[in-house]
């Protein structure tokens, strides 16, 4: 997922045309589908490592979604699980793509208020900082649960 996030952004910056609605309408899905991609990239790094500390309660042949967060992408609360060690700009870094998987890539506006909110000027991307963090963030992960190049996540916990 990081590396479609870097593609999709590649392709926002390269397209230059602005002269119609859908030409704008392209640049601002390719800069949400970037975000969205670089969100995903950061939250099944963070599951991953998750996983591999503590193994998740499966029933029905399914995992418990509680077990990674109490809200549904919450990637600040699945990062404090794995007791990292946070800045504020890095929690700040995680809850504004939490608002991208949750509900910013695919809608203009949220549907609940407090998530309006909140998001009042954070609905954007920041290059190259967002995917620096991201790949720093990755690299941490990966090291404490078994990833190996090559590989690839370890199977069991």
């Amino acid at each position: 997922m990081f590396e479609a996030s870097v593609v999709t952004y590649d392709s926002f910056q390269s397209y230059s045309s602005q002269q119609t609605d859908k030409d704008r309408q392209r640049s601002v899905g390719l800069m949400k589908g970037a975000m969205l991609f670089l969100a995903l990239a950061v939250e099944n790094a963070l599951k991953g490592a998750y996983v591999h500390i503590e193994k998740p309660e499966v029933k029905n042949g399914k995992v418990n979604s509680k077990h990674f967060h109490k809200h549904s992408h919450d990637l600040k609360d699945v990062a404090m699980k794995l007791d990292l060690n946070l800045t504020d700009d890095l929690k700040l870094y995680l809850d504004r793509l939490s608002m991208f998987i949750q509900w910013a890539s695919r809608y203009k506006a949220p549907l609940r208020e407090i998530d309006y909110i909140q998001s009042r000027g954070q609905i954007r991307l920041k290059h190259p900082s967002d995917f620096e963090n991201a790949k720093n963030l990755i690299n941490v992960l990966q090291q404490q649960s078994g990833y190996v190049e090559g590989r690839g996540w370890p199977f069991e916990s």
